[in-house]
């Protein structure tokens, strides 16, 4: 046989090929059954694909799933100065546990003296619109000046109040202490520990700089990144867990937006366990679930056997071999654990899952979309 026979005779087989797949994923698209996605074993025997017995999962709760810790927004104050100056001395320092009142730094500022000036000549202004009301007022009681009269020195005095008021505000934003010679202090806003210190003794600081951060750290909160496909299993009031350390609190909060790894956010308040936990720290969680819908049991399959086909890659799913065949079951992914993923599926335990070739597969079968990826952390 010649070189052009042989070349011809292998393209015919490959269309032959070629029309056989896609007559079985046009049965299997856009929503795919099980027993119609399917692809003889026969015909990828020199790929060397390999399975894994499909293992189960718990069915009544999700494991390993990323979260970090952090602290209620109620729960956290930022220190910061409503006028520039010189820091002279800091009296407190990350991780320092403050009481609310408690000193936490000095500053030397030329503005405080201004508004010190500021303030006094308000007072004055304000003590001199009160003898004037009141004189007005004795002088209309005995028919002395007109109303008009009597009503203008009201007003001034209540302008002059409302000066001496503002004056006063602003020596009293985030906790000012005013003390003599232009000095004045920062104190602490509420009882906690300080998490963050963002300045050091003999830096000028402009005003609404942040010099501290001060949170209290019980209870805790946990971010916990939850896969759209099992965030429908999730209650609030739901039992949550971080093994590692013991803590354990309930779900309070499950987001709407989706995020770019096509995970929700839920938020869990922690109440025990805390001793070992600190803000910003990741973990790993688990939240008490509700069945999937259908009955389809949870699944541990190794994280190269999970595919995604269809058109855009919107259908995630796992090859089993069944009955000299290789057939796409769908597979909604619910977490990670380890190299494997959680998958709820309709497998049954110990069928062989295509751990190896498993892109090949779906190339042939002519699935759109990129091969799936493990789950995020």
């Amino acid at each position: 046989m010649t070189r052009p026979q042989r070349f011809d005779r292998l393209l015919l087989r490959r269309l032959f090929a070629s029309f056989l797949v896609a007559g079985a994923w046009t049965c299997a698209a856009p929503g795919f059954a099980a027993h119609e996605a399917s692809l003889p074993v026969q015909s990828f025997a020199a790929i060397g694909i390999e399975t894994t017995p499909a293992r189960p999962a718990s069915s009544d709760r999700l494991e390993h799933l990323p979260a970090h810790v952090q602290v209620p927004n109620a729960q956290q104050r930022y220190v910061a100065t409503p006028i520039g100056g010189l820091v002279t001395e800091l009296q407190a320092g990350v991780g320092d546990p403050v009481q609310k009142g408690q000193t936490l730094a000095r500053v030397v500022s030329a503005e405080l003296l201004a508004l010190q000036r500021d303030l006094a000549q308000a007072g004055a202004e304000r003590e001199r619109t009160q003898r004037a009301l009141a004189r007005d007022e004795r002088l209309l009681a005995e028919g002395l000046v007109s109303e008009s009269r009597v009503e203008a020195s009201r007003a001034a005095d209540r302008q002059a109040q409302a000066a001496l008021a503002e004056k006063r505000s602003l020596l009293e934003l985030s906790g000012v202490r005013p003390l003599a010679a232009g000095t004045f202090e920062l104190v602490a806003p509420i009882d906690g520990v300080v998490l963050a210190q963002d300045v050091h003794p003999g830096q000028r600081i402009d005003a609404a700089t942040t010099l501290f951060r001060i949170a209290q750290l019980d209870p805790l909160e946990l971010l916990i990144d939850v896969p759209i496909g099992a965030a429908s299993r999730i209650a609030i009031g739901a039992s949550v867990r971080v093994p590692q350390v013991g803590a354990t609190g309930r779900v309070i909060a499950i987001g709407r937006a989706v995020g770019d790894a096509q995970t929700v956010a839920v938020r869990a308040r922690l109440d025990t366990g805390l001793a070992a936990l600190g803000p910003g720290q990741h973990v790993e969680a688990e939240i008490d679930a509700r069945p999937g819908e259908g009955g389809e049991r949870s699944w541990l399959v190794p994280a190269a056997a999970l595919v995604r086909l269809g058109p855009g890659g919107t259908n995630p799913a796992v090859f089993v071999l069944r009955d000299d065949r290789y057939v796409a079951v769908p597979a909604v992914p619910l977490g990670e654990a380890g190299r494997d993923v959680v998958v709820q599926a309709a497998l049954t335990e110990g069928e062989p899952v295509v751990s190896a070739g498993a892109s090949q597969l779906k190339s042939a079968l002519g699935g759109a979309g990129e091969a799936s990826a493990p789950v995020s952390k």
